[in-house]
């Protein structure tokens, strides 16, 4: 969240207390968003004197492994460092951990820590200076240069207040980085014991010496860096963190020539960090009435399951925070957060589901944008529907042979007028399509029967019928996603075990095709024009069509009819020997016949 424009009173009182300060590079950052709460000449070229050890420290941590391991020091320890710089007190042959250095790098600024920890990591400064540079490049620092790792003045070695905002941003996030820069003192030991010496933070906002004239420890400080020449003047690098919201504050080139104070830079810290903690906020999302509860309906459920497989389902939103400046965070009202439509798991919403089961996803939007996308998981149970038992009828020895059991199995077609009305009628109810023989008391499941689908009294497989509605995506292209119950007019494929009903004839019934689902319930495999169905209502039920032509259940071709076709077809047979043989008789009078033979 940006920003705000408009700020009340008091802010603009604040912000122009911060105007007057003399530092002519300034920055304030909040790090879970990156607002810039507050900036002067930011983005312009600066010197960065010792916060340089800022990017030293983290390159050094990131490529040692082990910090315990011992360094002897080498010339580069005292190789180019006058009476006046900043030191720990190295000499070449001396024995340190790389712990140590790096401690006496950041609490006392030893620049003969930096040159050691250059040659230490990289086997020298021009090597070293290399990962720093590049390290700059990565975190998008496009204002900055490096020449070496300690910070002494150099006309190309520059940066800029927000570079380095955005590197004590990646750098607090370092767990190694931060114990560091948040202690205040520190006991370096020679492994020889020709060295020791106890060393104490130069950081004002976290420590104050006994020869301090003023006291400007901040009680939310998570620690920093300075910097000094005469060259960059003061500089400041700090950290602080309050209710959940972190702060970076940089201060760059305050004229230490001209007499300002060093304790100066601490004091406008202390300003920049306790207006942003006044204008930035953090909440957990459960500060607001979001409503996390959600209730899904469930596939392929028990029958007799009185909340027809409807289940509930919940996401978890603890942890979850939002930020943004307070008069951003007090224009947010319950009405502003909604949830998008969860994306279900076609395979983890078919009963059985169990509680504690993943469902799917969903997402909660601030103001029309996602904010957060959490997973649904499964609050309350759902039982599956017991396996269909297929009980063969009896059978009886006729000639020697066994007759096949009997399925009560009827075909389905599709036709232009759609045969008898009950035929065509269809119904759904907890994954199944249905039609009615109202005559017989009968009901057809739709079922699939290997490559085909049929219609069954008592289905021989599973009978679980999942429809994917046709909707179209963002750019208006179709797309078929798993639905509940079918609407009027709406189109539909219809889909068994993965495989499709298409309304195109294999043998005296409909195909069937296989399909391919993704983890969100959408086919991603083609769907050909003679895969889709249209819903129109009819009744309680729906007339089913692809196509224009409506699809039915028509009766198989049971005894009665084969008795029958065999009357015809001996009838037949009958009738068209008696006309042969007539002709035959005509044509030949000797036969013996109708016509008698005399003899004279």
């Amino acid at each position: 969240m940006l920003a705000s424009v408009f700020m009340p009173t008091n802010a603009l009182a604040e912000r122009s207390v911060l105007e007057n300060i003399s530092t002519p590079h300034i920055v304030l950052l909040e790090t879970e968003t990156n607002t810039v709460l507050f900036e002067k000449n930011a983005r312009e070229k600066a010197y960065p004197a010792s916060t340089t050890k800022i990017m030293t420290c983290i390159v050094a941590l990131e490529h040692c492994q082990n910090l315990d391991t011992f360094y002897t020091c080498g010339y580069e320890a005292v190789n180019g460092f006058g009476p006046n710089s900043s030191l720990l007190g190295l000499k070449q042959g001396y024995k340190v951990t790389i712990k140590d250095l790096l401690y006496g790098l950041m609490l006392c600024s030893g620049n003969d820590c930096g040159a050691c920890l250059a040659v230490a990591t990289a086997g020298s400064m021009e090597a070293f200076i290399g990962l720093m540079n590049a390290k700059a490049e990565e975190l998008g620092m496009t204002g900055t240069h490096y020449t070496n790792a300690h910070g002494l003045q150099n006309e190309d070695h520059y940066t800029t207040a927000y570079d380095m905002a955005l590197l004590m941003k990646y750098a607090i996030y370092n767990p190694t980085f931060r114990e560091i820069i948040s202690a205040t003192q520190y006991t370096v030991q020679e492994a020889n014991n020709k060295f020791r010496k106890t060393i104490y933070t130069s950081n004002k906002l976290l420590y104050t010496k006994e020869t301090d004239t003023e006291d400007n420890k901040y009680p939310y400080c998570i620690g920093g860096k300075t910097g000094e020449t005469n060259w960059a003047g003061y500089c400041l690098v700090e950290a602080a963190k309050k209710d959940g919201v972190t702060l970076v504050a940089v201060l760059l080139g305050d004229n230490n020539m001209g007499g300002v104070s060093q304790y100066y830079r601490f004091r406008n810290a202390k300003l920049l960090f306790d207006y942003g903690f006044r204008q930035f906020v953090s909440y957990d999302l459960s500060h607001f009435n979001v409503p996390t509860e959600f209730n899904v309906q469930a596939t392929g459920y028990d029958m007799n399951d009185p909340n027809r497989g409807m289940m509930t389902a919940e996401v978890d939103i603890s942890g979850q925070k939002i930020s943004g400046t307070r008069d951003d965070m007090n224009a947010i009202t319950d009405d502003s957060f909604t949830w998008g439509d969860p994306v279900l798991d076609p395979y983890a919403i078919n009963a059985p589901v169990n509680v504690g089961d993943k469902i799917g996803t969903v997402t909660l939007f601030l103001n029309g944008e996602p904010l957060f996308t959490g997973d649904l998981i499964a609050t309350s149970a759902v039982s599956d529907k017991p396996v269909p038992i297929v009980t063969p009828a009896p059978t009886t020895q006729v000639d020697g042979e066994t007759p096949s059991a009997r399925r009560d199995v009827c075909n389905i077609t599709v036709s232009k007028n759609g045969g008898e009305p009950e035929y065509t009628i269809w119904y759904f109810w907890n994954g199944n399509l249905y039609t009615k023989d109202d005559k017989k008391n009968k009901t057809f499941l739709l079922f699939l029967d290997g490559e085909v689908f049929r219609t069954a009294k008592v289905p021989a497989v599973s009978c679980d019928i999942t429809l994917y509605k046709r909707v179209e995506d963002d750019f208006g292209f179709p797309e078929y996603v798993i639905a509940g119950a079918p609407e009027d007019g709406e189109s539909y494929v219809i889909v068994s075990q993965f495989k499709a009903l298409r309304s195109s004839k294999k043998g005296r019934t409909l195909a069937a095709v296989e399909i391919e689902v993704d983890e969100n319930g959408v086919i991603t495999s083609d769907v050909k024009d003679d895969m889709v169905w249209t819903f129109k209502a009819n009744g309680g039920g729906f007339n089913i069509l692809s196509k224009n032509k409506y699809l039915h259940r028509y009766e198989g071709n049971g005894l009665l009819f084969w008795i029958l076709i065999g009357i015809l077809v001996t009838g037949l047979a009958i009738v068209i020997r008696l006309i042969v043989t007539s002709r035959t008789r005509r044509r030949n009078p000797r036969m013996r016949g109708r016509y008698r033979i005399y003899r004279m």
